[in-house]
């Protein structure tokens, strides 16, 4: 078919979409779940047949009945919308790499503050699918090159499911108004025309439990074939061939290109005789689908805590599931639950917060019927003795949210960061290195408990502001230098002293019994050690920053990790800390949690005020440190002082809480004395009167 023929008959399929208004669209007004014997239509807008080729697609296959285009602007697709509404800040992007020491937090909503758009670090949204598309359900990044040129065409060469194949006008007309498309990202990648797009797979989270390959899903988006995962996870047939084996400047329309391109094999056996294919899905997504990419582990000094030691979320064990409170209409503008939540939909969400579910709304405000305490049958807390101070300088989430506090903030790996749920042999240690609950005041100035890092990246220090440099680049520019096979830190820094080292240090007949050292010669040992590895961060890192400035032509390229900026010093092989005033790069990034939400008895302040008004209340003095890959960690600081807690204020009322309860029985005491006192004097006063009387 001549190719000005396809693209007249994918424009007319847009056409008569965007004609298909929300009133003509079929549906089922039941609680009762409709079956899905439904046709498959691949990006073409072909229907699948048993002898397809071709990926199903999800956006002409649900599209035809579901309303694509309000889906495309629901709270996990919108991202790169300039007027989407983002809310308080989340879980960012964090681009790792353990060979380069980077772990570069990265967002496409502005409002979010100290986050790199990745734009600023050369990386393009083709990329950034690549590295996280396992963890979205499509849309958003994953159509990026429509997004990208939108302005520039408007139909957009995807030659994946044929030679010369072209993707329908109604995926930019159905998402993108280019109108309204932000000029961010300029970074396009070829890869696009081989790998497709990342299209909103329906059935990452509307699939019945048990019937989604999330592992298959990574595995082919790894793999490139993005077009392809959603046809993988689903199980509907086997996908041989490789996206990313076809080379950047490879012909798309050339017949040895198209032989690389993946091809399908359907299992005959899940189409009907009337050629539909059963797709079993519920309404309401189960728990287990948030969870593949909302899990979170807690890491300490032992390494990853065992799941069987902690408590479930207090709401799961009673039987409500993520979506009880997580909620949202067919736009899947899904409610993020934190007080104050302004809804796209205008609809009042007040009451699926915390607050709102268990208080009800303020007095004094409209529609107290909607408002009222008790959503889900949830219990009215009394908080009988607490102040009402409480409430207007913490979050519920402070005394009932995230793990207990300790000592120190501990470690916490995250499906988005840590890719939780796939197969691996984790220790905990894994970049990037996040750390909570971290006691920090909100958006709306309550404290309450946050995950936190620190950026690690290399980038270009101008006029005192570090921007992040492109990470995939990096690695090219420093692999020579650096010479890291697996990870930076290990690599880099972790040096081991050779025997002719050890002998000179501790002599040739002591250095050979290394299970005989003394205290004094294992400390000589760890010391010469950590110096050799300190000389060996310097000289790789001076070289890895000279590469750098030779690949990207820079003045001068530096490395960050933990709040330290290391640029090359006045010597060869030498790095020295450079006093840069960018917050940006160097502070901490917060983002406030909810869960695991405990019980009453196991909420902070449950045992008395002295549980968090003391010397030790972890909610004040609790401390973390700055961790990354870099050589030096930052000084340990306490929740307080992040806070803006005044040390005087707090030892004052520390001691005044300390001696409370002996102060309460004094003041009884004091006060029986009291009434006794009065007692004998009133009746010795009326025995008196009486005798005068007589």
């Amino acid at each position: 078919m001549p190719v000005i023929w396809m693209i007249y008959a994918a424009t007319l399929t847009a056409v008569l979409a965007a004609d298909l208004k929300a009133e003509d669209r079929y549906r089922s007004d039941s609680d009762a779940r409709y079956l899905h014997h439904i046709n498959l239509y691949d990006v073409n807008n072909r229907k699948i047949q048993p002898d397809s080729t071709t990926p199903y697609s999800p956006m002409n296959t649900c599209g035809r009945c579901h309303d694509y285009d309000s889906i495309a602007h629901g709270w996990h697709f919108n991202a790169f919308e300039p007027d989407s509404v983002a809310g308080r800040a989340g879980e960012p992007w964090i681009w790792t790499d353990p060979k380069t020491g980077t772990q570069l937090p990265l967002s496409y909503r502005s409002d979010w503050k100290k986050l790199y758009r990745p734009s600023e670090a050369g990386i393009s949204s083709w990329e950034m699918t690549l590295q996280f598309g396992g963890r979205i359900p499509g849309g958003n990044m994953g159509i990026g090159q429509a997004r990208q040129q939108a302005t520039k065409r408007k139909v957009t060469g995807q030659p994946v499911a044929g030679k010369t194949a072209v993707a329908t006008a109604q995926s930019d007309a159905g998402v993108v108004d280019a109108a309204a498309v932000e000029p961010e990202p300029a970074v396009v990648s070829p890869r696009w025309p081989f790998t497709g797009k990342l299209e909103i797979d329906c059935m990452v989270c509307h699939a019945v439990s048990g019937d989604y390959d999330f592992g298959e899903r990574r595995l082919h988006i790894s793999q490139e074939n993005f077009a392809w995962a959603p046809t993988a996870a689903l199980r509907l047939g086997v996908i041989q061939g490789r996206a990313s084996s076809i080379k950047d400047d490879a012909d798309p329309d050339d017949d040895a290109t198209q032989k690389k391109i993946p091809q399908v094999t359907y299992d005959a056996s899940r189409f009907g005789a009337d050629g539909s294919v059963f797709m079993d899905l519920v309404r309401k997504p189960s728990s287990n689908a948030c969870y593949q990419c909302h899990s979170n582990r807690t890491v300490t000094a032992d390494g990853i805590e065992p799941r069987w030691v902690h408590d479930q979320d207090v709401h799961l064990r009673a039987g409500m599931d993520c979506v009880d409170c997580h909620r949202n209409g067919i736009d899947h503008h899904i409610v993020r639950g934190f007080p104050g939540e302004d809804h796209p939909s205008g609809a009042a969400v007040e009451t699926l917060s915390c607050r709102g579910c268990h208080l009800g709304a303020e007095q004094g405000q409209e529609d107290s019927i909607t408002l009222r305490p008790g959503r889900l049958g949830s219990p009215k807390p009394l908080h009988v003795g607490l102040p009402p101070l409480h409430f207007e300088k913490m979050s519920c989430t402070a005394c009932h949210g995230g793990p207990i506090p300790k000592a120190e903030a501990a470690g916490i790996m995250t499906s988005l960061a840590h890719g939780l749920g796939e197969k691996g042999h984790r220790t905990g240690e894994e970049l990037p290195r996040l750390t909570a609950p971290v006691y920090l005041p909100g958006d709306d100035g309550k404290v309450g408990p946050h995950r936190a890092m620190w950026p690690a990246f290399w980038g270009e220090l101008k006029d005192g502001k570090v921007t992040p440099l492109a990470p995939e680049r990096v690695y090219d520019a420093t692999r020579r230098a650096l010479r890291v096979r697996k990870d930076f830190r290990d690599e880099v820094l972790n040096a081991k002293l050779s025997s002719s080292e050890l002998k000179e240090l501790l002599g040739e007949q002591r250095a050979k019994l290394d299970d005989e050292w003394s205290a004094e010669e294992q400390s000589q040992v760890d010391i010469a050690t950590s110096e050799k590895g300190r000389q060996q961060f310097n000289q790789k890192v001076y070289a890895a920053l000279t590469a750098i400035e030779d690949e990207f032509n820079v003045d001068q390229a530096v490395y960050v990790s933990s709040g330290f900026v290391y640029g090359k010093g006045s010597d060869e092989d030498t790095v020295s800390k450079i006093e840069v005033d960018d917050s940006k790069a160097t502070g901490v990034i917060a983002w406030p949690m909810a869960h695991q939400v405990r019980p009453a008895g196991w909420s902070l302040g449950a045992t008395g005020c002295i549980e968090c008004h003391s010397d030790d209340g972890k909610i004040f003095s609790s401390t973390v440190s700055a961790i990354g890959p870099g050589p030096d960690q930052g000084q340990p600081v306490t929740m307080a002082s992040l806070q803006g807690v005044d040390p005087d204020q707090r030892l004052q009322w520390n001691e005044m809480f300390q001696g409370r309860k002996s102060f309460k029985f004094l003041i009884a005491g004091s006060i029986f004395i009291l009434l006794v006192t009065l007692f004998v004097g009133i009746g010795a006063l009326a025995a008196r009167l009486g005798g005068k009387a007589g």
